[in-house]
């Protein structure tokens, strides 16, 4: 999505540092957010204070606990890397929206998208090993915030193996060892804060031959 204008009402420019926190789960927000640039990580934290990260976000994602309303937010949203979000208030935002016909259209793309993404998740969950939830998993987030890999293969994802471990919802030990064999395999590589993609073409049909009118 492209950037909003910077005039419009309440608008504000945020810049996160690494490790920076948006807002907090069960923190009262009413703002909608767009990320310029870089990358934010949503947890969900339970009562014992462990957390699992459900999404990572990239340039162009809008964000926000009602999307517009007032509500509790159910993630805390943290900085990846240095990060640049738009803040709007949901009057400004949803002005915006009725004035231009083709910016409300990306939106709802970019909403539609998300809950294919959710519910493919779910179905990797119900239904795929790990090897298969980690495929599947890459194959969303390089569409959704991967980018030039640094490191010289294909692409990146800005992700940790502990941060792929709770996404996919399987131990660390047990994700490393999918990682290393897929390592072997030729597909991937990773450092400590990055899973690089060395073939995306093979990666991707993997992952699409797991799932069902992928």
């Amino acid at each position: 999505m492209e950037s909003l204008p910077d005039h419009t009402p309440s608008f504000c420019s945020l810049s996160l540092a690494p490790g920076d926190v948006l807002y907090h789960q069960g923190q009262t927000e009413s703002h909608i957010y767009v990320i310029d640039s870089g990358h934010l990580k949503l947890e969900h934290v339970n009562t014992t204070g462990a957390a699992s990260i459900s999404a990572v976000l990239g340039a162009g994602e809008i964000l926000g606990p009602g999307l517009g309303k007032t509500a509790r937010a159910t993630q805390t949203v943290t900085a990846k890397g240095p990060t640049c979000v738009q803040r709007h208030t949901a009057k400004a935002f949803r002005a915006q929206l009725i004035n231009d016909h083709e910016l409300m259209a990306r939106v709802i793309e970019m909403l539609a998208h998300r809950q294919e993404i959710t519910e493919r998740r779910l179905y990797a969950l119900m239904t795929l090993g790990v090897r298969g939830r980690i495929a599947v998993a890459l194959h969303d987030l390089v569409g959704t915030a991967g980018g030039h890999c640094v490191h010289g293969h294909e692409v990146d994802v800005p992700l940790t193996q502990l941060e792929l471990a709770e996404l996919v919802g399987a131990s660390r030990p047990v994700v490393s060892s999918e990682l290393n064999e897929l390592r072997r395999e030729g597909l991937l590589d990773y450092t400590r804060g990055h899973i690089c993609v060395i073939d995306l073409k093979a990666l991707n049909a993997f992952s699409q031959s797991l799932l069902p009118n992928c």
